[in-house]
Parts: C-alpha cells; sequence; structure tokens
C-alpha cells in the first residue's frame, strides 16, 4: 500500500511539471545582423512566455500544433519583410523554441550615411567625424541584408546604435535620423549641441617682448580662427582644448611679424559661454616695449615715455638700451644695461644712466598673467623704489609705487 502511495505520488509530480523558462533560436538562409536577430529572438521570447510560461509541460505537449500555429500567426504580422517558414516548439521545463524565417522582396545592399554639419569649416567636420569613428560601418552591419520593408521596424535599432556610439564618442550632441529605406539605404544624420555653447569669444594678446603695436597687425586672423568657436558646445571646446589651441597659433603664426621677429605664439583658452582666449606672444630674439606713464600723487616728473630695445644673447641674458622723455622738463634719459632671465617669470639685472652717472639695480618678478611686482635699487644715493603692477587692459596697466618719502598711483600706456 505504502509503495502505491509513493508511485502515485511520483506520477502526481510529474503530471504537474510546468514550464519554467523559454529559450529561442532564430534561423534563416541568410542571417540577419546579430542586433536583428536579438531583437527577433528577444519578440519570440515575449510571445512564447505569455502563452507558455506556467502551463504544463503535458499541456504543450498535447497542443503542440496550436501553439506552434499561433506563434507563427503571431511573428507574421509582426514581422514585416519576413514569412515565418518553420516552427519548432519543444516542451519541457525549459521549451525551446525554433523560428526559421525567409525574407522576401528587395534586401538592402549598401548604407549611407549624410552628416548635416552645415555651417561648419571642413577642418571642423573632420575633427567631428574623426570623434564619431566608424559609425557608418557600425549602422551598415545593423541593416546590409535586412528586407527593405523590414527597415521601418530595423530602423528603431539602427538608431539605437548610433545614439549608443555617438553617446561614447562625441557625448557634446545630440542626434537626430532620418532613414530612408531601399536596396541602398540612406540615413541623414544632424548634429544639435547638448548642454551649453559657446556664445562669444573674447580675444586678449598679451606680450613681454613685443610692442603692443605690432600685436595689433595680427589680430585679424587669430580672431577669424577664434570665430571657429563660436556655437560649439563648451565641452566638446574643452576636450580638444589642443587641437583648437594650434589652430589658432597657426593662424597667427601665418602672419609676417611672426616668422620676421621670430615670434613663439601659445594661446590659452578658458572655456565657457563666454569663452575668454589669450595669446602670449614672445620673442628669443630682441624685447622691445613703448610705454606712456601718467603719475598721480606725485609733484616732479609725473608724465613720461620710455622705449625699451633689447637684445638676447643667449637663452636668459639680455643687453638693452632704455631711452625715457620728461615731457615737464624737455629733458631725455639714456640707460644702457643688461638682465638675466633667472625663471620664466624672474627677471633681474643692472642699468646706467648717463645724465646722472648712477646706477640702478632691478628686479622684476611677473605673477600670473596679469601683476607684476618691481624693485629698484640705487646704491649711490641709497634710493629704493618698489611698485606693484596690474594689467587692466591689453594697452592699459595700473601701478602703486612706494618709495621711502612718498607713494603714488601710476597709469601706464601700453603702447
Amino acid at each position: 500500500m505504502a509503495l502505491l502511495l509513493i508511485v502515485w505520488s511520483g506520477t502526481g509530480l510529474a503530471a504537474a511539471a510546468t514550464v519554467d523558462k523559454i529559450t529561442v533560436t532564430i534561423s534563416a538562409a541568410e542571417p540577419p545582423p546579430d542586433r536583428i536577430a536579438k531583437r527577433m529572438t528577444t519578440s519570440v521570447t515575449t510571445v512564447g512566455e505569455q502563452m507558455l510560461l506556467g502551463r504544463t509541460v503535458g499541456d504543450v505537449e498535447t497542443n503542440k500544433a496550436s501553439y506552434e500555429k499561433l506563434v507563427r500567426e503571431i511573428f507574421d504580422r509582426v514581422l514585416v519583410g519576413y514569412t515565418v517558414d518553420q516552427v519548432n516548439i519543444l516542451p519541457g521545463s525549459t521549451t525551446h523554441i525554433s523560428v526559421a524565417v525567409v525574407p522576401w522582396g528587395d534586401v538592402v545592399q549598401s548604407v549611407s550615411l549624410e552628416i548635416d554639419l552645415s555651417g561648419l569649416s571642413p577642418d571642423l567636420v573632420k575633427l567631428i567625424k574623426k570623434d564619431m569613428g566608424k559609425v557608418e560601418d557600425q549602422v551598415a552591419n545593423v541593416l546590409i541584408g535586412l528586407p527593405v520593408d523590414s527597415v521601418e521596424w530595423a530602423g528603431g535599432v539602427s538608431k539605437a546604435v548610433i545614439r549608443e556610439l555617438l553617446a561614447a564618442e562625441l557625448p557634446e550632441f545630440r542626434s537626430n535620423l532620418e532613414i530612408t529605406a531601399g536596396q541602398h539605404t540612406n540615413i541623414k544624420l544632424s548634429l544639435v549641441p547638448a548642454g551649453p555653447v559657446i556664445d562669444n569669444v573674447q580675444l586678449s594678446l598679451r606680450s613681454r617682448t613685443i610692442p603692443n603695436i605690432l600685436l595689433a597687425e595680427a589680430s585679424p586672423p587669430v580672431r577669424e580662427a577664434a570665430g571657429m568657436l563660436r556655437g560649439l558646445p563648451v565641452a566638446f571646446v574643452e576636450r580638444h582644448k589642443d587641437y583648437f589651441s594650434a589652430e589658432i597659433s597657426q593662424a597667427a603664426a601665418r602672419h609676417p611679424a611672426a616668422s620676421k621677429y621670430g615670434i613663439t605664439l601659445t594661446p590659452v583658452i578658458h572655456t565657457g559661454t563666454e569663452t575668454q582666449i589669450t595669446l602670449n606672444a614672445e620673442t628669443v630674439k630682441y624685447r622691445v616695449t613703448l610705454e606712456g606713464n601718467l603719475d598721480m600723487g606725485h609733484q616732479d616728473d609725473n608724465t613720461s615715455a620710455k622705449l625699451h630695445i633689447g637684445k638676447f644673447t643667449g637663452n636668459r641674458d639680455e643687453v638693452f638700451f632704455e631711452v625715457k622723455f620728461l615731457p615737464d622738463n624737455l629733458t631725455w634719459k639714456f640707460d644702457p644695461g643688461w638682465g638675466h632671465k633667472f625663471t620664466e617669470n624672474t627677471m633681474a639685472g643692472i642699468r646706467y644712466n648717463f645724465s646722472d652717472k648712477e646706477s640702478t639695480l632691478w628686479l622684476n618678478q611677473y605673477v600670473g598673467s596679469n601683476w607684476t611686482i618691481r624693485f629698484e635699487h640705487m646704491p649711490k644715493s641709497e634710493f629704493n623704489e618698489f611698485g606693484v603692477r596690474y594689467k587692466l587692459h591689453d594697452f592699459l596697466s595700473a601701478e602703486y609705487v612706494i618709495t621711502e618719502k612718498e607713494n603714488w598711483l601710476r597709469l601706464v600706456a601700453n603702447l
């Protein structure tokens, strides 16, 4: 009696076995692209789960033909461009569904990707296409071999492929896509900036060795090159800062003054909706500066003009001659001198004033791009002068001068 009960219980358990999992295989004479096959598999899996999960294995075995017919009918409606040739269901706790499909009509033989980058320079177009990598090849792998009639629903997969690639390679843009299906399928892609864009570009030309008047001559081509940044995403320009720095440098280097005076051009780009570009222009051959001074709070010789002409004799040494004109008493001062560059921002030396027959030891310390600290000492008269200068504009600076007897504010025109 106990043995019969055990046998009966086991039989009951076997009869109650249910379908817990669905697996799917898609086959075709010409296999569809991997992403499309994956989408087909997902669709059939969804249909199979809705029909079979939770049903008894016995029920599936008994009604196998009906279930196979139902899968065929549903998939024939969903999968435009293909005909379902055969469906086979292998019942079990893990039930397997095999579907064989046959494409009908024309198939896609080639794919072209047309990118709308109107308004951008050819060089920028090349840069963006380089960032995009092999998007066209990836999309072709999705669509070539598909029935033309199936491109419409497969287009969603193609768009997903493009957007995934662009999100990784060109994250600063969003993409809009338009697919025209045919044996030669055309895809039009337009890019729209994502995030803040550059609205304006401010250009500043700075130099410690060249008069601003000469730099002003090179300004137009540099401004034109800097104009390419307008309308671009801030993050895109930040990521390609080296590229844009090189483009601006090359534009400035094409000016005749660059080769004539041996000018080295180093742009510094501070990205933002209001992008700031500082072009540092220096020469290893000469140092020529011209400035006019107006002192406020100082009575004697409170206006002056000074011309500095120097020649570098090595990487760090400079011999120079300074001419200073004092309009108040119409006098001229002539100071030859020598300077040594200890670091890129520290320079010191000596000069001799023929009129006063006195030497001056001097030190200039540059702090950042706008600040300069100056110290001068005259051993003969024991006179010391200390100055802190701030560049207000490319052509104007303000300096606070401190001596043992008085202090005053000096405006300096950097000509």
